[in-house]
């Protein structure tokens, strides 16, 4: 009987909150689409022409994302620019053993661009170029089934993170050579679910230490309530920085330096529910917790989500994420009459992605909380590679300091993916990705251009488990006993921007 007397203790003794809250918060790194948790999709013209725009940038504010050091280049007078992208994902599971097909569940996301520059008419304000731009360089969202069988290791994860850059580019040598720099001020919000499995919690003495409810007869995959951590970050500071050379006429270099910027997500909501199915489930007699038969679950876990309980409402948890440094080089061509060529080579410096602390309110008494940790994720630096094509048909003249005629668009990109082998989760299942896409720039007369763009994401695939990673691995437990299953993902992206000059 003394299982009774310590049941309603049972889930407050149990390790798995922390694993809970701490692979929660984790999966605030967990969207679904471009290399690890970062986003390109900055500007149609830059996606139809393959991300290849830092040697030979489109003529728009997007310049002041892809290459401040072009900024400078930008036509003179106000130019404005806005659009929006929706990004279409679909992913998937198959399961070694049964074969069985998990589809993901990702609603569609709609990141958004604004910018404009400013470029004086005079002998020297022409050369000096300002600009300010809103961008999404790093989110999305990872999103499953509520019955999918990795709900445990997460079931949603969305990242909304947002950078302001006010810029200003100097033309140093006219027509030669430009840079030009900014600060960078960001914002992040993340908003995670969960589900928890009843059977991985700790069971109370008189069993072994270390006896988990599964090993009593509870079977894997009994949910008896979900977590939801959302939350802000505070105003975080970083820098852009960029240069472009003319080395002929037609033939252009630039480079481009983003820093790392680190959010601190203080204070999150921290709130659980208990799950419907925790209701359905009874427990016969003799069972080894010692409670009546026709105990529910949801009536043996009731205290741990009241007042005193592990899972009580007004909690809070912290952590904070770095959003990694990016570098990138291109080269642009622009010798054959009405066509540019470009070709970009991009490195982003995911190993600061390499642990993630977890940190929970101490105790009434001082002392730290149990339930704080550190994960391990271990994501790897990695490259990129880009090339683009544009074409401008019928009249190549300017109108206004428009170009005039239809521009046509295509490019391709591989990207490299950051997170190793033994990382490959439902958090985020990252994958190499081969990135083909077109375009049209059409004028619209007068002073403004439409862009489009239309992007597909292919992958081949890769193994990978639904359950978190181990914070270690035991000599026996290599990636290849690990992983269960086949994850597979591609995607639609579809780009729409307005470009207006005064």
């Amino acid at each position: 009987m003394q299982f009774r007397a310590h049941a309603r203790r049972a889930v407050r003794a149990g390790g798995a909150p922390a694993l809970v809250l701490a692979t929660v918060l984790s999966a605030a790194a967990s969207p679904a689409h471009a290399q690890g948790f970062g986003l390109n999709e900055i500007g149609s013209c830059a996606i139809a022409r393959g991300f290849a725009v830092t040697g030979a940038p489109c003529e728009d504010a997007s310049v002041l994302y892809w290459n401040p050091g072009a900024t400078a280049s930008v036509p003179r007078g106000l130019s404005l620019y806005g659009g929006v992208t929706a990004i279409q994902v679909k992913g998937s599971f198959t399961h070694d053993v049964t074969a069985r097909r998990e589809e993901g569940d990702v609603p569609v996301e709609f990141p958004p661009f604004l910018g404009a520059t400013w470029k004086g008419s005079g002998p020297t304000s022409s050369r000096l170029a300002l600009g300010v731009a809103a961008y999404v360089p790093y989110g999305l969202t990872s999103q499953w089934a509520d019955d999918f069988s990795g709900r445990f290791a997460a079931q949603k994860a969305s990242l909304q993170t947002i950078y302001v850059q006010p810029t200003i580019g100097f033309d140093l040598v006219p027509g030669r050579f430009s840079i030009g720099a900014g600060p960078v001020i960001g914002h992040s919000s993340i908003e995670i679910r969960q589900a928890i499995d009843f059977s991985q919690q700790l069971a109370p003495a008189p069993a072994p230490a270390g006896t988990r409810f599964g090993q009593l007869g509870f079977a894997p995959g009994t949910e008896f309530a979900t977590a939801q951590i959302k939350g802000g970050s505070k105003l975080a500071y970083g820098a852009h920085v960029g240069a472009q050379l003319k080395l002929t006429p037609s033939l252009s270099l630039g480079a481009r330096y983003l820093t790392s910027v680190k959010f601190e997500y203080d204070d999150a909501d921290a709130t659980f529910t208990p799950s419907a199915t925790a209701s359905s489930y009874v427990l016969p007699g003799g069972n080894a917790l010692g409670a009546p038969a026709g105990t529910t679950l949801a009536q043996l876990t009731a205290p741990q989500f009241q007042a005193g309980g592990t899972l009580a409402p007004g909690q809070t948890a912290s952590t904070e994420i770095e959003h990694p440094a990016q570098f990138q080089v291109g080269i642009g061509f622009t010798g054959i009459p009405g066509t540019t060529l470009s070709a970009d080579y991009g490195r982003t410096f995911w190993s600061s992605f390499d642990v993630l602390p977890v940190t929970f309110p101490a105790t009434a008494s001082g002392a730290a909380s149990p339930l704080t940790r550190t994960l391990i994720e271990e994501y790897e630096d990695i490259s990129s590679y880009r090339v683009g094509l544009e074409h401008r048909f019928g009249s190549a003249g300017v109108t206004g300091g428009m170009l005039n005629g239809v521009a046509g668009r295509l490019g391709f990109s591989y990207a490299e993916s950051p997170a190793p082998d033994q990382t490959v989760t439902p958090l985020l299942p990252d994958m190499n990705r081969y990135n083909f896409s077109g375009g049209l720039g059409i004028p619209l007369g007068g002073s403004l251009t439409l862009d489009a763009a239309y992007l597909r994401v292919e992958t081949e695939g890769r193994r990978g488990r639904t359950d978190e990673r181990p914070e270690s691995l035991t000599p026996s437990q290599t990636v290849q006993t690990l992983n269960s299953g086949w994850y597979a993902l591609n995607a639609n992206i579809f780009s729409v921007s307005l470009k207006a000059r005064f």
